[in-house]
């Protein structure tokens, strides 16, 4: 069985692309999340440096205000809609917000806050760029261009300004700073999703290996299961010179096992699908009266005489019926085998919730619990073939007490 069932996807394939389609739009996501966390704040620290009284001038405080509003707004653009464009804007918005702090700067001249507002607003705002734009070859070109050009403008209007050199030095450090900052986190989410990438093609590809090995074991336990309850039965009937059993019968087991075989070599094999099941015979063709006459003129002619009890009519699934009716026959078989009696009883019925089949005899018994893990006959051609059908298997027997054996499937 398989280790978890596949929900929407018809291919394993297909669903890799869509695990790793889903996982790329997420990573976008995030690193525009990210872009947008450092941009925004950094607009919105810059904003509240020039709050501070004395910060910048008065009268140039509304265009201040304004330019940092214009590069929030760019921001968000770029947030909601990843495009070249939207970089250019945030890039010019970020320059227009220097261009006007300079321009506010007071009669007493530049001052702590202000130097901290172009840091800012040149490191964060503007360098928030450096999160996008380091997945490609262009967009680290571009990267480096736009440092280039802050850097220049920076120097420019610190010149402007008369900013000591010390000073301008502190400012350039600090901008740097920060875009490296933002450029650690850039290039850090794209390696995570190079790395996440070969880990879900890493575990599609384990997956698959489990499937295919899942699929081999359930067709190898199929395949044995057909084996041990056709051609196996009919050998050990001819390894016992078929005592107890007429020759007529004999025969007709044996056309019925060629029947079978025949069937399986034209393609109705029982090949695992998505679904774990397969086809022995075409049930849907037969009616169930039919297929219970089947399988009760498989035990005339032995020294088994088995007695029917209840209505024949269970009104379950094709796939379902094939399960019940296989491990019903296999009930009977093992009577037959190893009871040691002569006579058998099966009870039928269904109550319009479960079809439920009772095989009782009164043979040896025997203990359910010494049965072996690995023996074919009870724990793959009843047990297995029933809670395949999502039913269950009950036994009820001891040593000298005889058999009772209930199988149960849903409808």
């Amino acid at each position: 069985m398989a280790v978890w069932r596949e929900i929407a996807a018809p291919t394993p394939g297909r669903q890799h692309h869509e695990s790793l389609d889903f996982f790329a739009a997420q990573h976008a996501q995030l690193v525009s999340t990210t872009a947008f966390a450092f941009g925004i704040t950094g607009t919105a620290v810059s904003l509240v440096a020039n709050l501070i009284p004395g910060a910048v001038h008065l009268a140039a405080f509304p265009l201040v205000a304004a330019a940092h509003l214009v590069l929030g707004l760019a921001i968000v653009w770029l947030w909601r809609r990843r495009s070249p464009l939207a970089q250019v804007c945030v890039f010019g918005a970020g320059i227009l917000t220097l261009l006007a702090i300079t321009a506010g700067t007071p009669e007493t001249g530049i001052n702590f806050s202000i130097g901290a507002s172009m840091g800012i607003v040149a490191g964060w705002g503007i360098g928030s760029l450096a999160v996008t734009l380091t997945a490609t070859r262009g967009g680290v070109a571009s990267l480096a261009s736009a440092w280039v050009a802050t850097l220049a403008v920076v120097l420019m209007l610190s010149l402007s300004i008369g900013l000591a050199g010390y000073r301008v030095i502190g400012l350039t450090s600090l901008i740097c700073v920060l875009w490296l900052l933002c450029l650690v986190f850039g290039v850090w989410l794209v390696s995570s999703q190079a790395r996440v990438s070969r880990r879900i093609v890493s575990i599609g590809r384990a997956h698959n290996l489990e499937r295919r090995a899942s699929e081999t074991e359930a067709s190898r336990l199929r395949s044995a299961r057909l084996l041990h309850d056709t051609a196996l039965a009919t050998l050990t009937l001819l390894s016992h010179s078929g005592v107890g059993v007429d020759a007529a019968t004999l025969r007709a087991q044996a056309a019925s096992d060629r029947e079978l075989l025949t069937r399986l070599r034209k393609g109705e094999s029982p090949n695992p699908r998505a679904s774990g099941q397969y086809t022995l015979t075409h049930t849907a063709e037969l009616q169930l009266g039919g297929t219970l006459e089947a399988v009760k003129s498989r035990f005339n002619g032995t020294e088994l005489a088995v007695t029917w009890h209840g209505s024949g009519q269970l009104g379950l699934e094709h796939s379902k019926l094939d399960a019940f009716i296989n491990a019903l026959v296999e009930c009977v078989e093992n009577v037959r085998r190893h009871a040691k009696v002569t006579e058998a009883h099966v009870t039928l019925s269904d109550d319009g919730v479960v079809v439920r089949g009772v095989v009782t005899d009164a043979g040896v018994g025997f203990d359910p619990s010494q049965i072996p893990g690995g023996h074919l006959g009870f724990r793959q051609s009843i047990v297995a073939r029933i809670e395949e059908a999502g039913g269950s298997v009950r036994v009820f027997s001891a040593i000298g007490a005889g058999t009772t054996v209930v199988l149960e499937v849903p409808k």
